[in-house]
């Protein structure tokens, strides 16, 4: 389950929903986005709870308790402060 704090909406994520930018996307929850690939860092975002994993890797991890949506997916449940 995702959940997007500040929108108030949880919903399943599935393999084949993408990232969480596509998933957040989807659900017309508002974003910014650049490159999608994990370079730019224009959409790191705070993890509220929960792990994430990111495929393709970006070239450089944001600090522990963000999360760069364009790239990631979940581990587990999580809350995003979106």
């Amino acid at each position: 389950m995702v959940t997007f704090g500040r929108s108030g909406l949880s919903t399943r994520w599935q393999i084949d929903t993408g990232s969480l930018l596509e998933l957040a996307e989807a659900c017309d929850v508002p974003t910014r986005w650049s490159c999608r690939t994990g370079v730019c860092h224009t959409r790191i975002t705070p993890l509220l709870a929960g792990a994430t994993t990111y495929l393709p890797d970006p070239l450089e991890a944001p600090d522990n308790g963000r999360v760069l949506i364009c790239c990631a997916r979940p581990d587990s449940d999580i809350v995003l402060d979106l």
